[in-house]
């Protein structure tokens, strides 16, 4: 789910570290066609503009659904 500001990361596997989940994150951008480098473990720097990452885990029907919410970081 992509919006001007913000979007939505959905990926196949569970990560349990910050770390692991902001690579893989950076890693579906890229592969996506974004120019994506980690900037810190909570900030990518995705196509020349600063985002924050953060984590938020949803439970449908019993399976655990793990997203990553990134936002564009105004100055």
């Amino acid at each position: 789910m992509f919006s001007k500001d913000r979007f939505v990361i959905e990926l196949d596997d569970r990560y349990f570290n910050q770390k692991d989940l902001i690579n893989a994150a950076c890693e579906y951008l890229n592969n996506q066609g974004k120019k994506c480098e980690i900037v810190n473990i909570y900030t990518l720097l995705i196509d020349g503009k600063k985002y924050s990452a953060t984590e938020r885990n949803l439970n449908m029907g019993g399976v655990p659904l793990q997203q990553v919410i990134v936002k564009e970081i105004k100055n």
